[in-house]
């Protein structure tokens, strides 16, 4: 008697598991994308299964798609749901971390947490990625559009995930003070240097930006951020390394002209 009911409740396992099969197998994947702050910004209507992206800001649609669905089989909702739950997680290149969330058998809310990074330097070919501490966290030969090149900081050897080796660890306050500065004023600069002596140049387009110490900092990004649109096309260097109290204006030394 207890071999027959064991038998009989195997066969309704069996007969369920091919239903929800046969269900699962007419799914087909369906992804959302949306910005840091949630809002949908493409929708991809392939089929039932849902899965929404969320918390990206340095990867395209195709990119996050790529990363998270590299066979068709990782299209079936139930296998996704092992791999990613109960597989090991996804090294992807600036993400710390991400969330997966199960919201129903079809639909799945991925939040992805991506490192935090201040700048690089170039290392034996390749961006060396560093935090606001200075910790190195990624290392890679793409370059990030928002991420300033760091120059003047000297070191010997370079350990990824460990903090750079420089003798003035100053150094990373003021950096950490020049591009909070830089997104607070919505500047866009490729190159920041800092000396040895913690003196601040940003090259913003053809313009060097001379600004001195972290003195009066915010001031001059101030500044210098309602002087950037006068800029245009002209290519030379701007000395702001004293804060003109007076609102006079500051030097701008033209490459073809002289001074104007």
């Amino acid at each position: 008697m207890k071999k027959r009911t064991k038998i009989i409740v195997f066969l309704i396992i069996l007969f369920l598991l091919a239903i929800i099969g046969f269900f699962i197998s007419t799914l087909r994947i369906g992804v959302v994308y949306t910005d840091k702050d949630g809002k949908p910004i493409n929708e991809n209507e392939l089929g039932k299964f849902r899965v929404t992206f969320t918390g990206s800001i340095r990867y395209t649609e195709s990119d996050l798609e790529n990363f998270f669905f590299e066979s068709d089989m990782d299209k079936n909702p139930v296998a996704f749901l092992f791999k990613h739950k109960f597989g090991s997680e996804i090294e992807i290149p600036f993400i710390e971390t991400y969330d997966m969330e199960m919201i129903s058998l079809t639909e799945y809310k991925i939040t992805i947490y991506e490192k935090s990074v201040v700048g690089y330097i170039n290392y034996m070919g390749s961006n060396m990625y560093f935090d606001k501490d200075g910790i190195v966290v990624e290392s890679s030969t793409k370059t990030l559009e928002d991420v300033p090149l760091i120059s003047g900081i000297s070191f010997d050897y370079i350990v990824l995930h460990s903090k750079l080796p420089v003798e003035d660890e100053k150094v990373f306050t003021v950096l950490l003070d020049v591009t909070q500065l830089v997104e607070k004023y919505d500047m866009s600069t490729e190159k920041i240097h800092i000396s040895p002596d913690l003196q601040i140049v940003i090259y913003v387009g053809n313009v060097k930006v001379e600004l001195g110490t972290k003195d009066n900092l915010n001031e001059k990004m101030q500044d210098l951020s309602d002087i950037i649109p006068e800029f245009g096309d002209v290519s030379g260097t701007l000395n702001m390394k004293e804060y003109n109290f007076a609102h006079t204006g500051y030097t701008l030394k033209r490459d073809d002209m002289g001074t104007n």
